[in-house]
Protein backbone atom coordinates (compact mmCIF):
# COMPACT_ATOMS: atom_id res chain seq x y z
CA UNK A 1 0.00 0.00 0.00
CA UNK A 2 1.53 3.64 -0.77
CA UNK A 3 -0.11 7.05 0.54
CA UNK A 4 0.65 10.10 -0.78
CA UNK A 5 -0.20 13.07 0.20
CA UNK A 6 -1.36 15.44 -2.59
CA UNK A 7 -2.35 18.67 -0.04
CA UNK A 8 0.08 21.39 -0.47
CA UNK A 9 2.08 23.07 2.48
CA UNK A 10 0.86 26.37 4.19
CA UNK A 11 3.60 28.60 4.94
CA UNK A 12 4.73 32.31 5.65
CA UNK A 13 4.83 34.12 2.49
CA UNK A 14 3.13 31.62 0.14
CA UNK A 15 1.24 32.27 -3.21
CA UNK A 16 -1.50 34.30 -2.84
CA UNK A 17 -4.27 35.45 -5.43
CA UNK A 18 -3.53 37.79 -8.35
CA UNK A 19 -4.44 41.21 -8.60
CA UNK A 20 -6.38 42.96 -7.25
CA UNK A 21 -7.18 39.70 -4.67
CA UNK A 22 -4.04 40.24 -3.50
CA UNK A 23 -4.15 43.44 -2.14
CA UNK A 24 -7.41 42.77 -0.16
CA UNK A 25 -6.47 39.65 0.89
CA UNK A 26 -2.96 39.75 2.34
CA UNK A 27 -0.50 36.93 2.86
CA UNK A 28 -0.76 34.35 5.00
CA UNK A 29 1.92 34.60 7.88
CA UNK A 30 1.99 32.14 11.32
CA UNK A 31 2.99 34.44 14.19
CA UNK A 32 3.02 33.31 17.99
CA UNK A 33 2.10 35.02 21.02
CA UNK A 34 3.78 34.74 23.96
CA UNK A 35 2.47 34.36 27.72
CA UNK A 36 2.66 33.14 31.13
CA UNK A 37 0.20 30.84 32.92
CA UNK A 38 1.11 29.67 36.61
CA UNK A 39 4.82 30.72 36.47
CA UNK A 40 5.04 28.67 33.33
CA UNK A 41 5.62 29.81 29.60
CA UNK A 42 3.33 29.29 26.67
CA UNK A 43 3.17 30.21 23.52
CA UNK A 44 -0.18 30.28 21.05
CA UNK A 45 0.70 29.94 17.37
CA UNK A 46 -1.55 32.82 14.99
CA UNK A 47 -2.84 31.86 12.06
CA UNK A 48 -3.32 35.32 10.23
CA UNK A 49 -4.45 35.87 6.93
CA UNK A 50 -5.38 32.57 6.56
CA UNK A 51 -8.71 32.34 3.84
CA UNK A 52 -10.95 29.53 2.95
CA UNK A 53 -9.05 28.80 -0.03
CA UNK A 54 -5.68 28.50 1.97
CA UNK A 55 -3.33 25.78 0.90
CA UNK A 56 -5.54 22.91 -0.56
CA UNK A 57 -9.24 23.41 -0.04
CA UNK A 58 -12.47 21.28 -0.74
CA UNK A 59 -14.82 23.13 -1.93
CA UNK A 60 -19.07 23.11 -1.89
CA UNK A 61 -21.54 24.54 -4.79
CA UNK A 62 -23.90 25.28 -2.38
CA UNK A 63 -22.80 29.09 -2.06
CA UNK A 64 -23.82 29.37 -5.89
CA UNK A 65 -26.95 27.28 -6.19
CA UNK A 66 -30.45 28.80 -4.93
CA UNK A 67 -31.38 25.43 -3.83
CA UNK A 68 -29.94 22.34 -2.36
CA UNK A 69 -27.34 24.61 -0.45
CA UNK A 70 -24.66 23.05 1.81
CA UNK A 71 -21.88 23.65 3.49
CA UNK A 72 -18.48 21.55 3.64
CA UNK A 73 -19.47 20.81 7.33
CA UNK A 74 -22.73 18.96 6.12
CA UNK A 75 -20.89 16.04 4.07
CA UNK A 76 -21.33 13.40 5.71
CA UNK A 77 -17.50 12.29 6.28
CA UNK A 78 -17.97 9.12 5.83
CA UNK A 79 -18.47 10.36 1.99
CA UNK A 80 -14.74 11.92 2.22
CA UNK A 81 -12.54 8.96 3.23
CA UNK A 82 -11.36 6.20 1.44
CA UNK A 83 -14.28 7.08 -1.93
CA UNK A 84 -12.98 5.76 -5.30
CA UNK A 85 -11.25 7.83 -7.32
CA UNK A 86 -9.40 7.59 -10.74
CA UNK A 87 -6.32 9.77 -11.45
CA UNK A 88 -6.18 11.55 -15.08
CA UNK A 89 -2.17 12.47 -15.73
CA UNK A 90 -1.14 14.73 -18.38
CA UNK A 91 2.15 15.72 -18.81
CA UNK A 92 2.25 19.43 -18.30
CA UNK A 93 5.22 20.17 -20.72
CA UNK A 94 2.61 18.59 -23.36
CA UNK A 95 -0.06 21.17 -22.83
CA UNK A 96 -1.11 23.75 -25.11
CA UNK A 97 -0.74 27.50 -24.21
CA UNK A 98 -3.09 30.54 -24.48
CA UNK A 99 -3.28 34.20 -23.09
CA UNK A 100 -0.42 32.58 -21.63
CA UNK A 101 -1.99 30.28 -19.57
CA UNK A 102 -1.59 26.11 -20.20
CA UNK A 103 -4.59 24.62 -20.40
CA UNK A 104 -5.78 21.02 -20.62
CA UNK A 105 -8.28 20.07 -23.35
CA UNK A 106 -10.77 17.12 -24.12
CA UNK A 107 -8.21 15.57 -26.27
CA UNK A 108 -6.00 15.36 -22.94
CA UNK A 109 -8.36 13.82 -20.98
CA UNK A 110 -9.40 11.12 -23.05
CA UNK A 111 -5.82 10.11 -23.27
CA UNK A 112 -5.30 10.16 -19.78
CA UNK A 113 -8.61 7.91 -19.51
CA UNK A 114 -7.39 4.25 -18.78
CA UNK A 115 -10.64 2.82 -18.67
CA UNK A 116 -14.17 3.97 -17.97
CA UNK A 117 -15.20 6.34 -14.85
CA UNK A 118 -17.68 4.88 -12.79
CA UNK A 119 -20.65 7.58 -11.77
CA UNK A 120 -19.95 8.55 -8.46
CA UNK A 121 -16.27 8.48 -8.01
CA UNK A 122 -13.60 11.09 -7.35
CA UNK A 123 -11.72 12.32 -10.31
CA UNK A 124 -8.40 13.92 -10.21
CA UNK A 125 -6.42 15.80 -13.10
CA UNK A 126 -3.08 15.49 -12.39
CA UNK A 127 -0.04 17.31 -14.92
CA UNK A 128 2.84 17.69 -12.36
CA UNK A 129 2.47 21.37 -12.18
CA UNK A 130 2.09 20.74 -8.18
CA UNK A 131 5.48 20.87 -8.23
CA UNK A 132 5.89 24.41 -8.56
CA UNK A 133 3.83 25.28 -5.25
CA UNK A 134 6.31 26.99 -4.07
CA UNK A 135 6.45 29.72 -6.53
CA UNK A 136 5.10 32.90 -5.84
CA UNK A 137 3.55 33.12 -9.01
CA UNK A 138 1.72 29.70 -8.59
CA UNK A 139 -1.73 30.88 -8.77
CA UNK A 140 -1.69 33.51 -12.33
CA UNK A 141 0.46 30.70 -13.75
CA UNK A 142 -1.93 28.00 -12.83
CA UNK A 143 -3.25 25.78 -16.13
CA UNK A 144 -7.28 25.82 -16.73
CA UNK A 145 -9.80 23.79 -18.32
CA UNK A 146 -10.95 24.12 -21.95
CA UNK A 147 -14.73 23.73 -21.60
CA UNK A 148 -15.24 20.94 -23.53
CA UNK A 149 -12.50 19.09 -21.35
CA UNK A 150 -14.91 20.56 -18.15
CA UNK A 151 -17.81 19.39 -20.06
CA UNK A 152 -16.58 15.82 -21.00
CA UNK A 153 -15.99 15.32 -17.13
CA UNK A 154 -18.65 17.06 -15.36
CA UNK A 155 -20.69 14.12 -17.88
CA UNK A 156 -19.05 11.50 -16.07
CA UNK A 157 -20.97 12.31 -12.99
CA UNK A 158 -18.29 12.64 -10.31
CA UNK A 159 -18.76 12.88 -6.84
CA UNK A 160 -15.47 15.38 -7.09
CA UNK A 161 -12.98 16.68 -9.22
CA UNK A 162 -9.91 17.92 -8.09
CA UNK A 163 -6.42 18.95 -10.11
CA UNK A 164 -3.33 20.57 -9.20
CA UNK A 165 -4.39 23.78 -10.59
CA UNK A 166 -5.09 26.62 -8.72
CA UNK A 167 -7.08 28.49 -11.20
CA UNK A 168 -9.00 26.47 -13.07
CA UNK A 169 -10.39 29.23 -15.50
CA UNK A 170 -8.73 31.63 -18.52
CA UNK A 171 -9.31 35.32 -16.64
CA UNK A 172 -8.49 37.01 -19.67
CA UNK A 173 -10.51 34.64 -22.03
CA UNK A 174 -13.01 32.59 -19.94
CA UNK A 175 -14.13 29.49 -20.93
CA UNK A 176 -17.40 29.63 -18.76
CA UNK A 177 -16.83 26.08 -17.38
CA UNK A 178 -18.23 27.02 -14.01
CA UNK A 179 -21.70 27.58 -15.24
CA UNK A 180 -22.48 24.24 -15.60
CA UNK A 181 -19.74 22.77 -13.19
CA UNK A 182 -21.42 24.37 -10.48
CA UNK A 183 -25.19 23.56 -10.91
CA UNK A 184 -24.07 19.64 -11.61
CA UNK A 185 -23.60 19.33 -7.81
CA UNK A 186 -19.69 18.61 -7.60
CA UNK A 187 -17.45 19.32 -5.00
CA UNK A 188 -13.98 20.62 -6.20
CA UNK A 189 -10.48 19.82 -4.72
CA UNK A 190 -8.06 22.27 -5.31
CA UNK A 191 -5.09 23.25 -5.62
CA UNK A 192 -3.82 19.35 -5.15
CA UNK A 193 0.33 18.42 -5.73
CA UNK A 194 2.44 15.27 -6.14
CA UNK A 195 -0.27 13.83 -8.64
CA UNK A 196 2.21 13.09 -10.90
CA UNK A 197 3.79 10.53 -7.84
CA UNK A 198 0.70 8.34 -8.41
CA UNK A 199 1.18 5.65 -10.71
CA UNK A 200 -2.32 3.82 -10.73
CA UNK A 201 -5.29 4.91 -12.48
CA UNK A 202 -7.96 3.31 -9.99
CA UNK A 203 -6.99 4.51 -6.21
CA UNK A 204 -9.00 5.55 -3.34
CA UNK A 205 -9.19 8.94 -1.90
CA UNK A 206 -9.05 10.83 1.67
CA UNK A 207 -10.44 14.50 2.05
CA UNK A 208 -10.90 15.81 5.52
CA UNK A 209 -11.62 19.28 5.76
CA UNK A 210 -11.54 21.54 9.27
CA UNK A 211 -15.22 21.61 10.89
CA UNK A 212 -16.23 24.96 10.54
CA UNK A 213 -19.54 25.57 10.27
CA UNK A 214 -21.39 27.20 7.71
CA UNK A 215 -18.30 27.52 5.65
CA UNK A 216 -18.71 26.78 1.62
CA UNK A 217 -14.87 26.13 1.11
CA UNK A 218 -11.77 25.15 3.53
CA UNK A 219 -8.70 24.08 3.69
CA UNK A 220 -8.16 20.27 4.04
CA UNK A 221 -5.67 17.33 4.15
CA UNK A 222 -5.92 15.03 1.52
CA UNK A 223 -4.42 11.80 0.52
CA UNK A 224 -3.87 8.94 -1.78
CA UNK A 225 -4.07 5.35 -1.39
CA UNK A 226 -2.51 2.79 -3.82
CA UNK A 227 -2.91 -0.98 -3.40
Amino acid sequence: MKITDISGPIYTGMWNYSEPLNRILKDFNLSSIEFEFGSEKYAVDVFENMKAQTGTYLESPGQYLDDNKYTVSDIPVGKLHMMEARVLRVPYDRLGEKDGKRYVTLDDIKSAEKSAIPEGCAVLVGTGYGRYWERKDFFESSWFFKKDAMDYLIGKKPFLIGADSAEWENPKNPEGIFKKLFPANILILASCVNLELISQFSVKLTVLPLKVQKAYICPVRAVVVEG
